[in-house]
């Protein structure tokens, strides 16, 4: 088997590429083509394919087959001697995350010795996991700090091969269990680590380093990071965000926070009261309901279709009535979907949450319930009136049993 030559481990910067094809496979929606050499990157390592094309044809994905490389492509190429040309943009963007990530790791070690265990390179956001879920915010912000520092110097990061038995004798960051030749990225005086994935040569290209999320989990902390371009995007986006909040405030950025809290905590007020009003008119209307229900085998019957606006108090309304004495509330509610309320009085004789099964059975819709309280819906509204007479008769049979 040939071995294909990786141009993107001595060069990341390049952009463009001239190759021979040495084999061209029909594979699902299109072709595996395999070339003597190649710049473009293959999913591994937390790192996604590069995109570009070769020949003028469109790059599918680049999948690493070990010591082969495959190109699916739409067509295959019909020349043996083929140009490749890498999407510059999307790489350029891996190659400031994953450095970025290697930065961003180490100091997570140098601030309270959090070691990386999993790393992601995303669409619009790359994460790592760290080995430990007790990361206090202040080491938080002490590693980011220390990560955007070694960005700020402008380091080189240099690319070097070593065999197994000398990267092994290395302060390497992760021991590596690879054999043979080893490929080590070196953020110079910060961080040494056997990497094989696209990175920038010196770590001002990187940009800024922030840290968008945190996430813990049991024994681990996933954070969420966007570097160079990606932070530029996101600060930009926060800025519009604030900015617009900060003008239906009519007040300053830096006092948005403390006004939203305060809106916020008003509005939680102000739908407490709202839904104590609802419970009170609930209850009065159930005393009005309940009292001029037909007396039926000795209980209130309350059957009533609602409109679909009153579904939140058609619910309060079964309750309510369910604390009168000998009653049973039968409520239909427009709507799509439409809404069935079934409820007794504690104790009652009917089983309201079989009642309610056996009637959606027979007119459509989903929904169950306990012995004194069901609810479901989803038949059509123009059988909710048949619906609940239906119930009825199911409950006066049960009341009679």
């Amino acid at each position: 088997m040939t071995k294909t030559e990786r141009l993107y481990y001595t060069d990341c910067y390049l952009g463009e590429f001239d190759a021979r094809v040495l084999r061209s496979e029909p594979a699902p929606n299109g072709f595996k083509v395999y070339l003597d050499r190649t710049a473009f990157y293959p999913t591994s390592g937390g790192q996604p394919t590069d995109f570009g094309t070769i020949a003028g044809i469109q790059l599918l994905e680049v999948v690493d087959e070990g010591d082969e490389i495959a190109h699916l492509l739409r067509d295959s190429p019909k020349a043996e001697g083929v140009s490749g040309k890498i999407d510059w943009v999307r790489r350029f963007d891996h190659m400031q995350q994953h450095t970025g990530q290697h930065i961003l790791s180490a100091a997570f070690e140098k601030a309270g010795d959090y070691k990386t265990v999993s790393f992601h390179l995303g669409e619009e956001s790359s994460s790592i996991d760290l080995d430990s879920d007790r990361l206090g915010s202040g080491q938080l912000e002490e590693a980011e700090d220390v990560a955007n520092q070694v960005v700020f110097e402008d380091r080189p990061v240099r690319i070097s091969f070593h065999s197994a038995g000398e990267a092994s004798r290395l302060d390497l960051r992760k021991p590596t269990s690879r054999e043979g030749e080893v490929r080590l990225v070196e953020v110079e005086g910060f961080d040494l680590s056997a990497c094989g994935g696209t990175h920038v040569s010196r770590t001002g290209a990187v940009g800024l380093i922030l840290v968008r999320k945190v996430e813990r989990m049991k024994g681990l902390t996933r954070l969420e990071f966007v570097c160079g371009g990606r932070a530029h995007r996101e600060a930009r986006r926060d800025l519009r965000v604030l900015s617009e909040a900060a003008r239906l405030f009519s007040a300053a950025l830096d006092t948005v926070p403390e006004l939203i809290a305060k809106q916020s905590q008003e509005l939680r007020e102000e739908i407490r009261g709202r839904e104590k009003l609802l419970d009170r008119l609930a209850e009065y209307q159930a005393r009005e309901l309940w009292q001029a229900a037909p007396v039926v085998a000795g209980r209130h019957v309350v059957r009533q279709v609602l409109p679909a606006e009153e579904w939140a108090q058609a619910k309060m309304l079964a309750h309510a009535l369910a604390k009168l004495p000998s009653a049973v509330a039968l409520l239909g509610v427009k709507g799509q979907p439409t809404k069935l309320f079934f409820a007794q009085t504690s104790g009652g004789p009917s089983e309201m949450g079989s009642i309610l099964k056996q009637t959606v059975t027979k007119f459509g819709g989903k929904g169950g319930g306990g012995r004194d309280f069901a609810q479901g819906g989803g038949l059509e509204e123009s059988r909710l009136e048949e619906a609940l007479y239906y119930a009825q008769a199911l409950s006066q049979r049960e009341g009679a049993a």
